[in-house]
């Protein structure tokens, strides 16, 4: 199933960025062991995120974050809801986590994040590299999307306008409404984690049409947006959100860089 007119006239409401279609979308994500502790890690073409989780082996016992680049102002204060995950229990499911913890109070790309560094206390290995590219849908062709775990690759998707065109026995499977009652299904293990990991890279990848420079300054509600998808655009708060200047990357040919929160 495509995009709706909704959806695509939703998007078309946002300044476009004219270097789309040449370029591709990045983020990776480390998650590393320390004593009573998981650091995790998170930067892409619109974020920079750092999360330290500590535990006594069983349950969360403390969170701190940083927002080290962040698209909006308000989004700075996203920290202040992710204690409420102080006491899950380590190894919990997403969806464990999310039936005790509002995500849309939260920071989407801090919960994910808070979320696998919970899941990730209680492995052996000491650290995992998650590397995502997303490249630009460009004269009405496929994107690739692709998801590394360690340098090994875990899932490489056709996908089109939200939807996924290859492999054939994933055709027309939705990569935005709909994606986790499939994929929790289909995918298990290592490979279910690698595929959450690249649809909300690919989710965020659809930034990349938008003119961030040209955006600069506008307040949160100046733009379209779903009330109450996340912190930021919470009612009240979305109101008092500004874009800030210089929070965007292209990773495209410096895949390197990511993790260095240039």
């Amino acid at each position: 199933m495509s995009t709706t007119a909704s959806d695509r006239n939703f998007q078309a409401q946002f300044p476009e960025n004219p270097y789309y279609g040449s370029g591709s979308y990045r983020r990776h994500i480390r998650l590393s062991q320390q004593a009573g502790a998981v650091l995790a890690e998170l930067e892409d073409d619109c974020h920079g995120f750092r999360v330290h989780l500590q535990h006594d082996g069983r349950q969360v016992t403390a969170i701190t974050a940083e927002t080290l680049r962040i698209p909006y102002n308000t989004c700075a204060s996203a920290t202040e809801p992710l204690q409420a995950m102080v006491g899950v229990t380590l190894g919990s499911e997403p969806k464990t986590v999310i039936a005790q913890v509002n995500p849309f109070s939260n920071c989407t790309h801090l919960f994910d994040l808070t979320v696998l560094a919970i899941a990730h206390a209680v492995r052996s290995e000491p650290e995992r590299l998650y590397a995502v590219e997303v490249t630009d849908e460009k004269d009405g062709q496929p994107a690739d999307a692709r998801v590394w775990l360690n340098g090994e690759e875990m899932l490489h998707l056709k996908t089109f306008q939200w939807q996924i065109i290859a492999p054939r026995e994933l055709s027309d499977k939705p990569l935005f409404k709909g994606f986790a009652a499939w994929a929790s299904e289909y995918f298990s293990g290592d490979l279910r984690e690698a595929a959450f990991v690249l649809q909300k890279g690919y989710f965020v990848s659809s930034a990349r049409r938008h003119d961030a420079k040209a955006m600069e300054g506008m307040r949160g509600d100046d733009t379209p947006y779903i009330p109450g998808a996340c912190h930021t655009y919470t009612e009240g708060r979305v109101q008092q959100a500004v874009r800030l200047p210089n929070s965007r990357r292209d990773f495209t040919d410096t895949p390197e860089q990511l993790l260095k929160f240039k």
